[in-house]
C-alpha cells in the first residue's frame, strides 16, 4: 500500500470549499472536468484490461452526464435544449456500449463531445463576464463537424 499523502486532508478541504463556493456556471465546468477525468481513467483501464476500474469510471462519467441531463428544462427550453438533451443521451448510450464492448473509440467520441460542450459553456461564461466578445469567441471556435449527428432532426437513435 502506498504511503498516504500527508496533505490529503487539506486537499479534500480545498476541493470541498471550491465546490461549495462555486457559481452555478463554475459547477457546470467542474462537472465536465470530472466526467473527462473519469473517461481518461476508463481508457487506461480498458488498455490494462482492468474490468473493475473500467466499469467504475465509465459509470462515474455516465452519472455526471445523467446529472447534466437533469439540468435541462425541456418544457420551457428551446430547440437547443432538446438537442443538447439528445446529445447527452447519445453520450450516455455510447458509454454503456463502451463498457460492454470494451471499446475506447466510444469513449473518445464522448470525450470529444464533452470537450466541445465544455468549451462552449466556458466561452458563454467568459462572454457573460465581459472577458471576451461573441465575435472573438466565434474566431476561437474549434473546428468540428458542422452538424453533429445528435443534432439532426432525422436522427432516430439519439433519443
Amino acid at each position: 500500500m502506498p504511503p498516504r499523502n500527508p496533505y490529503e486532508k487539506y486537499i479534500k478541504q480545498y476541493q470541498t470549499s471550491n465546490i461549495t463556493t462555486a457559481t452555478p456556471e463554475k459547477l457546470m465546468i467542474l462537472l465536465f472536468d470530472g466526467a473527462l477525468q473519469f473517461l481518461q481513467k476508463a481508457k487506461i483501464a480498458i488498455a490494462e484490461n482492468n474490468i473493475k476500474d473500467r466499469s467504475e469510471n465509465i459509470e462515474g462519467a455516465r452519472k455526471i452526464i445523467r446529472e447534466l441531463m437533469r439540468t435541462i428544462d425541456l418544457e420551457n427550453g428551446n430547440n437547443v435544449a432538446k438537442q443538447l438533451f439528445r446529445l447527452y443521451n447519445k453520450m450516455a448510450m455510447n458509454l454503456i456500449k463502451a463498457n460492454v464492448q470494451r471499446d475506447s473509440s466510444k469513449i473518445d467520441e464522448v470525450i470529444q463531445d464533452i470537450t466541445n460542450i465544455r468549451w462552449g459553456f466556458q466561452k458563454a461564461i467568459d462572454i457573460k463576464n465581459g472577458i471576451i466578445t461573441v465575435e472573438d469567441a466565434m474566431k476561437e471556435m474549434p473546428q468540428t463537424e458542422i452538424q453533429h449527428p445528435a443534432f439532426r432532426e432525422d436522427n432516430n437513435d439519439a433519443g
